[in-house]
């Protein structure tokens, strides 16, 4: 075990609280129904506690990261709260449930972040993942890096499975045009300006 420097100690503080800050504020945030969330709710946590609380602090104490790995790491944890809090505040109160639930909201949400990607919490998440993984490179970061993005991605497709079956879908095969599903379609920006 190592004893961490003071840059290094805040920074291991914020990538292992960032995801008890996921599993509180989404308790808040997203629409909980009872009988068909609670495999969503315990795979979740077990991600969040073990693979990014536990994984990063457990390796933060064995391992010095450097300063360099240190800042990128900083600002991917920064986008990845800015990017969270800002899809949270666009959702907030529209009773979209969590992933692998049967809910389907009842409306859509193309506001915020969501106007540009469908996912962006679970891009937020990934980006957490990331964050850890320069942060503190190695083989287990990086297998819980593989491992969240795969989880992450899948919840992506059911979600949008779920959608696309409901009496939302022609109104979602629209946004699906708009809006990539976790990067923007920045070849639409640019035709929109060139026709400026």
């Amino acid at each position: 075990m190592i004893v961490p420097t003071l840059p290094n100690a805040i920074l291991l503080l914020l990538l292992g609280g960032v995801f008890i800050h996921f599993v509180i504020a989404g308790g808040r945030t997203f629409y909980f129904v009872a009988n068909g969330n609670e495999l969503a709710g315990i795979v979740g946590e077990v991600l969040f506690y073990g693979t990014g609380t536990g994984v990063t602090w457990w390796l933060g104490i064995h391992r010095p990261i450097p300063p360099a790995n240190q800042l990128a790491a900083a600002l991917v944890l920064l986008s990845s709260l800015a990017l969270y809090e800002w899809a949270r505040r666009a959702i907030w109160g529209k009773r979209l449930g969590l992933g692998w639930g049967a809910h389907v909201p009842e409306t859509l949400c193309d506001s915020g972040p969501y106007r540009y990607i469908r996912h962006p919490i679970y891009l937020s998440y990934v980006l957490a993942f990331l964050a850890v993984l320069i942060a503190l490179p190695h083989w287990i970061t990086t297998a819980t890096f593989l491992l969240n993005l795969v989880v992450f991605a899948d919840c992506a497709r059911r979600d949008e499975r779920g959608i696309a079956g409901s009496p939302l879908a022609t109104d979602y095969a629209d946004y699906r045009k708009r809006a990539g599903m976790f990067l923007p379609r920045i070849g639409r920006w640019f035709r929109a300006t060139r026709r400026i």
